[in-house]
């Protein structure tokens, strides 16, 4: 004879355990979701302007991403750091082959000397040259517009001063700091070096707003004299300056001084306070002995300092 009381007390007892099991089961799943998406939260990259807003004092070694490129910047703050102020911002460009280590090293030892922000940019790798020119390298990349958000970032965060960002660069770098001269009005100042300046690129146009310029090389430089090859024809040293400084309306006779035995400084100015500056390294060739170009870089710093973008050319 079956006892009813016995098995409904069972039967209960098994859904009870069926309830717990799948109550068990939900708990997991909803935990392991949420598990899930705290992760997904937590390695969702910074945004481009987060990252290059929330700098230390010293070197930050920054990778941010554009145009489906991971691009690296060390940005080098002064020690007493502020983040409450915006500073005048120099941006160093490396050679052909390069990375951001070597120019940011040249360039950062005056960050505290001269309270400013150095930034040593690295051209995409393993290419490792600045599109200085468009259809020119394997690789087509827009480092015009890469630079161009990069300082949009900092003077919309307040770290960087509009009327105070600057450029300077080695060889390939010097030759993207010609067509940032060019094609950018968010510049103060450029001082390319060791570089030709090309034919059909960097030429200023009805598009671009006077700006200061000065150009550092040695007279055995490479491209000294200009070059002409297929893929590109340089101007020679003197030509390159004297059309920016016709373009600039300076004065046709330039203020010249020396600097020890070896630099010569030609200035030519304008009623409008723009330079053109010839910085002409004697003996030296493509790479110039450190002590000169120590001397010839903190030329370049004195140069970009005094002078600050017009107003009407703010971002």
């Amino acid at each position: 004879m079956y006892n009813f009381k016995n098995l409904t007390t069972i039967i209960i007892a098994v859904c009870f355990l069926a309830g717990c099991a799948g109550s068990e089961s939900n708990v997991t799943e909803n935990t392991e979701q949420t598990t899930s998406e705290a992760a997904e939260t937590t390695d969702e990259a910074p945004s481009f302007e987060t990252v290059l807003t929330t700098l230390s004092a010293g070197t930050n070694d920054i990778k941010v991403e554009f145009a489906g490129l991971t691009r690296r910047l060390l940005i080098t703050t002064p020690t007493s750091y502020d983040n409450q102020k915006a500073y005048s911002v120099v941006f160093c460009f490396h050679g052909a082959g390069g990375k951001a280590d070597g120019q940011s090293k040249r360039w950062s030892k005056h960050v505290d000397a001269r309270d400013i922000i150095v930034i040593s940019g690295e051209a995409v790798q393993p290419q490792a040259k600045w599109n200085f020119k468009d259809n020119f390298h394997e690789l087509e990349v827009d480092d015009v517009a890469y630079i161009t958000k990069v300082i949009e970032a900092l003077v919309d965060g307040k770290v960087a001063d509009p009327n105070a960002i600057y450029s300077t660069g080695h060889s390939s770098g010097g030759l993207f700091s010609w067509r940032l001269a060019k094609d950018s009005d968010l510049f103060a100042a450029l001082a390319p070096q060791s570089c030709g300046m090309t034919k059909d690129a960097h030429e200023p146009d009805e598009n671009t707003k006077q700006v200061s310029v000065m150009q550092v090389i040695g007279d055995q430089d490479k491209s000294f004299n200009g070059s002409v090859s297929e893929r590109a024809t340089m101007y020679s040293a003197v030509a390159r300056i004297e059309m920016w400084r016709d373009f600039n309306d300076c004065a046709v006779e330039p203020v010249i001084t020396t600097v020890g035995e070896k630099i010569e400084v030609a200035t030519y100015a304008s009623e409008a306070g723009i330079e053109v500056v010839y910085c002409k390294v004697f003996g030296e060739g493509h790479h110039v002995q450190k002590p000169l170009r120590n001397i010839a870089d903190s030329l370049v710093l004195d140069f970009f300092l005094r002078h600050k973008k017009q107003s009407d050319n703010l971002l």
